[in-house]
């Protein structure tokens, strides 16, 4: 089996191939036209010129046409009214793409509006002949053309012409009988005018010669009678003088013959025609000459380049020519061939109009023909049209009848098969009342499946898969619409909790009421889906950003008004991510892993908030789980390392204590901030293992330095909340204290005032058994959580810090030192120490003195050092000055 794509391939070779055979068809034919009598031609050339026409289209045939006439008139010497069949091809070319099987009719047309006419008058302005003659040359000249036009329409028609040019792999149609006829017939009646006329001209012409040479040779006898008389009497006479004798001779020839006496040189001697004495004439030298027999010769005039003028035999002649006895001389008798015009031409108006009449007979018989053979068979195909389904009507069938067996046996048939399908439409007619009461309970069934399948049985919107097919088909459909595509992922903020405090069943009432504030938010063009939990999603089309942004926010809003569920209010928010086709991804993948970024990024910047995907979304996300990651094999390739900064007396300026900071030096990213991985360790829950170790070597470094005789001073270690929720606290800071052999004394805790969120007596608890272990319990960040002074009272609490919000700019915003100071007096009431972090101007610092702060911290003493560095700080004893 063929290959269709290497036919594809081989395609434009091979129409150019057609083209070219074409092409060089038509100019074969162009160059070597059919010769009948009197200079009348027969030519094959718009055969080829309309098929290209056909099979190849308007330009490419056009083309066709131009050239062809074009090197026939300056390369062959044809007539420059072949330019006729530019005309020819442009005017049906024109009609041929609407009538495509017409192009017959259509030149035929042409031919009796515009072709005829022009060539007529074509040759009326130029030809000396008679009006009957040019109406018969004209019309001979129109019937060329139309044979050719009806054998290509038949070529076209009966041969895959456009298969083997590269157009079609088949172009096999199904044909009409009746147009089979029509060109069966047609075709005979043009071959047999054509093969005719033909044997006719050889006849006719072969008829003219012999008259031609029968009237010469009479007269030529004449002369050379007279001649023979003459010249055994005058034998010593000179050759002027028998040249004298020639001419005298001629005096009393016919004057339609023109008689010439030439010598040995070609010279004429003598003649009829006293213009031509001394002059060359030498026939059988001329290439315009033809030989009919020895003494019989046709010479035609010089013909006339790029003239509108018909080249016909009308100037041309019979030359008889005869040797005169005993002399040197030759004789050439020249017989206009114009006085044959009339027979001639008499004799082709005469295959004319038996052209004429043998076409009516066979346009009458094909007519007849096809009325009697096709007119029953044309019937038979209308009854049987649609068959199947006038019988399921019911309608009554009228059945042709026909004199010929064949047809009327397949008649006979066809109505056996009529009834047969009649009993076969009651089966199925029975057979669809028993289907189409299945048919109702699968549709039901099938429409429960596809419930199932595509929507969410707890809120009623479409699910995950439904999500999934929809967007894909949106994405598929782009190149139509060309409106960009909004994903919007939406999260519900704290879900959770309301299943752990209120149960799971509140929580479905919840997803349900959320459901229909969704469906509610959702504007035009945008539909919601619920893909599981409590994450839903929109998607829909966008005109521009300002447009999403406002979809976004009403998805926002959608929650400011509360729930009301168990008899209870609740006040929740959504956060919302979205991404956008093409801009952010140019497959549905893409897009919703890039609306789940952004959905997680509006959660961190905060509840209830949208946030609209950027790449750099991709790069932070990316970081972080790199860093998540890596944070198990950094702590077991020791990547972790503690600086340690400083902690100042603010009433002596000596050192009274360190703070214990992680850093974590990668072996790709470098120097990694403990904002970035710290939070990722609390989310998850690795801070437990990572506060082990910090505590542990924090321990370790202190003690090591007492061992080495250095001051003896307080590390203060950050813990995490979770540690006194998850982790067991008491037991991890005892067995480090054992392991490193540090006294309690000499470490302080220091927790945030998010550790009084949840389980407060346990936590409570827990610091009053640490802090009768020894152990300095500090409260860090103080003023930014949710510390509350009732439960801080409570605790056994050695110092408190205040966070760097605090301390910046407190020397020029009078309510924030206002507000500082009412702290530090209320801590001191509870005899507890104050602490200022993040000092780092002498004004801070001095300002600080001044409100009793008992200690600082910042970068105006120290940043935090390594352990080396803060070994040799150790080792010093002394006041450390202050750094600008």
């Amino acid at each position: 089996m063929s290959n269709p794509f290497l036919q594809q391939q081989n395609k434009p070779r091979t129409i150019a191939f057609a083209f070219t055979l074409l092409l060089l068809l038509a100019l074969a034919s162009e160059s070597s036209h059919l010769q009948f009598l009197y200079g009348i031609t027969f030519s094959l050339t718009s055969l080829f010129v309309l098929l290209g026409l056909r099979i190849f289209g308007f330009v490419p045939g056009l083309l066709t046409a131009t050239v062809v006439p074009c090197i026939g008139i300056f390369l062959f010497d044809q007539p420059a009214y072949h330019l006729l069949l530019l005309v020819e091809a442009a005017v049906i070319g024109l009609f041929l793409s609407r009538f495509k099987n017409r192009l017959f009719r259509l030149d035929a047309a042409f031919w009796l509006l515009i072709g005829m006419p022009t060539a007529y008058g074509l040759h009326a302005a130029n030809s000396t002949l008679a009006s009957k003659d040019l109406i018969l040359i004209t019309c001979i000249i129109a019937l060329n053309g139309m044979f050719n036009a009806l054998f290509a329409e038949m070529i076209q028609q009966y041969f895959p012409l456009r298969k083997w040019s590269g157009f079609a792999f088949d172009n096999r149609r199904p044909r009409s009988f009746s147009r089979v006829l029509f060109h069966f017939s047609l075709g005979i009646v043009f071959l047999s005018f054509l093969l005719n006329i033909y044997v006719n001209s050889l006849s006719s012409f072969k008829e003219a010669c012999m008259y031609a040479q029968r009237l010469s040779s009479s007269e030529a006898n004449r002369i050379l009678n007279i001649w023979n008389e003459w010249q055994p009497m005058n034998s010593g006479i000179t050759v002027q003088e028998q040249a004298r004798f020639l001419q005298s001779l001629l005096q009393s020839s016919p004057s339609d013959l023109v008689i010439s006496f030439t010598n040995s040189t070609y010279t004429v001697v003598a003649s009829s025609r006293t213009s031509l004495v001394g002059q060359l004439l030498h026939y059988e030298a001329d290439s315009r000459t033809t030989i009919v027999n020895p003494q019989l010769l046709l010479t035609m005039p010089p013909e006339k380049k790029y003239s509108l003028e018909l080249q016909t035999w009308h100037d041309g002649q019979f030359v008889y020519k005869d040797n005169v006895s005993a002399s040197g001389f030759q004789m050439y008798i020249e017989l206009p061939i114009k006085h044959y015009q009339n027979y001639l031409f008499s004799k082709y108006l005469t295959h004319f109009y038996y052209l004429i009449g043998l076409a009516i007979f066979a346009a009458i018989l094909a007519y007849l023909i096809n009325r009697w053979l096709s007119q029953s068979l044309q019937r038979l195909a209308a009854v049987t049209t649609d068959l199947p389904l006038t019988l399921e009507k019911s309608d009554t069938v009228v059945w042709p009848a026909s004199g010929f067996v064949e047809i009327q046996s397949l008649i006979v048939n066809f109505k056996q098969m009529s009834t047969n399908l009649i009993h076969l439409f009651q089966e199925a007619r029975n057979s669809n009342e028993r289907l189409e009461a299945q048919a109702i309970m699968l549709q039901q069934s099938e429409e429960r499946l596809h419930q199932l399948a595509y929507s969410d049985m707890l809120t009623g919107l479409p699910n995950r898969l439904q999500f999934t097919l929809y967007v894909q088909e949106m994405i598929d459909n782009y190149a139509r619409f060309n409106k960009p595509i909004a994903v919007m992922f939406a999260d519900i903020n704290r879900f959770k909790q309301i299943n752990d405090t209120l149960g799971h069943a509140v929580g479905d009432q919840l997803l349900q009421k959320a459901a229909e504030r969704f469906e509610a938010a959702a504007l035009q063009d945008c539909k919601v889906f619920r893909l599981g939990g409590d994450e839903f999603v929109f998607v829909g089309h966008y005109e521009d950003e300002a447009a999403i942004r406002v979809k976004g926010q009403a998805v926002v809003d959608s929650f400011n008004e509360p729930f009301v569920l168990a008899e209870a209010r609740l006040f929740l928010t959504v956060s919302v991510g979205i991404s956008h086709y093409p801009q952010d991804g140019d497959n549905m993948d893409t897009i919703i892993s890039n609306a789940d970024i952004a959905m997680y990024s509006a959660k961190e910047q905060g509840d209830g908030c949208y946030r609209l995907f950027t790449p750099q979304l991709v790069s932070t996300m990316t970081e972080k789980m790199q860093l998540e990651n890596e944070l198990y094999p950094a702590l077991q390739q020791n990547q972790f390392s503690l600086h340690y900064q400083p902690k100042m007396n603010a009433a002596t300026g000596e050192l009274c204590g360190i703070e214990a900071l992680i850093r974590w030096r990668h072996p790709e990213l470098g120097m990694v901030p403990p904002d970035k991985f710290i939070p990722l360790a609390e989310q998850s829950g690795f801070i437990l293992e990572i506060d082990s170790w910090v505590f542990r070597e924090a321990c370790r470094q202190n003690k090591a330095w007492q061992d080495a005789g250095l001051q003896r001073i307080c590390v203060s270690v950050n813990i995490s909340a979770r540690h006194f929720y998850q982790g067991q606290l008491s037991e991890m800071i005892v067995q480090a204290l054992k392991d490193t052999g540090l006294e309690p004394q000499y470490v302080s805790l220091e927790i945030t005032e998010g550790v009084f969120m949840q389980n407060m007596e346990q936590v409570i608890e827990t610091i009053q058994y640490l802090r009768a272990l020894g152990i300095q319990i500090s409260i860090d960040d103080f003023g930014t959580g949710y510390s509350s002074l009732n439960q801080l009272q409570r605790l056994p609490i050695s110092d408190v810090k205040l966070d760097r919000s605090f301390i910046q700019g407190i020397t020029s915003d009078e309510k924030k030192s206002s507000i500082v100071k009412a702290i530090i007096q209320l801590i001191h009431s509870m005899n507890m120490k104050v602490v200022a972090e993040g000092v780092e101007t002498d004004d801070e610092s001095r300002f600080c003195k001044e409100l009793q702060c008992d200690e600082l911290q910042g970068y105006l003493f120290s940043r935090p050092l390594p352990p080396q560095e803060l070994a040799l700080m150790l080792s010093t004893h002394v006041e450390i000055p202050t750094q600008h």
